[in-house]
């Protein structure tokens, strides 16, 4: 195998963001053999349909499994490849792209490369930004959460304090009243106690 080169079911990419996504393909015509009966003329039909319409598969390992369900389709005699949708080459990317660049000089290879490492380079600087961007609103938001609960659970004690307060004074006020009666029953119990000392000389 060359250096940098992957094979996925069969085909040879070189293009490392090519071979990740024929691998994804892959993975997907497995999943979907395994849960769908491809037996079944009319599930394969609304398959196709839909696979086309979203334009799913972008490369030739995707192209393949689409042309065997228009074979298959085609090969039951209810319908004809004129009404049929075409397969859609995604990006004016052809499935033998791989093999293109293969064929490409080295220095149209190193210039395709430098392209492409520039566009991701970019790309991963604008994802780093915008979690920066992320990570800033989310500690904001923490910090005025925070701020509100601390101010919240400041009101509700200075509340507290203040209903704490009135009680106090209305003890106290309460305290003194008692005290008020007391010292008029202790007088009252004085001047009886005087009244009966006179009685009894």
């Amino acid at each position: 195998m060359k250096e940098n080169e992957t094979i996925v079911s069969g085909y040879s990419f070189i293009d490392a963001a090519e071979s990740k996504s024929a691998k994804k393909e892959a993975e997907s015509i497995e999943y979907i053999r395994a849960n769908t009966d491809l037996n079944d003329l009319n599930k394969v039909m609304k398959l196709y349909h839909k696979l086309t319409e979203k334009q799913a598969f972008q490369t030739i390992v995707g192209y393949e499994f689409l042309k065997e369900l228009q074979v298959k389709l085609i090969a039951s005699n209810t319908v004809t490849l004129e009404n049929l949708p075409s397969i859609s080459i995604v990006n004016g990317k052809h499935p033998n792209s791989a093999k293109e660049f293969a064929q490409l000089s080295a220095e149209q290879r190193e210039n395709k490369l430098k392209d492409r490492a520039d566009e991701y380079r970019i790309k991963h600087r604008n994802s780093r930004i915008i979690n920066i961007f992320l990570v800033i609103i989310i500690a904001a938001m923490i910090i005025i959460t925070l701020l509100n609960v601390s101010h919240i659970t400041g009101d509700y004690e200075e509340a507290i304090l203040n209903k704490y307060s009135s009680w106090e004074e209305e003890l106290d006020a309460k305290e003194k009243e008692l005290d008020e009666k007391e010292n008029i029953l202790n007088e009252k119990e004085k001047e009886l106690d005087a009244k009966k000392a006179n009685m009894g000389d």
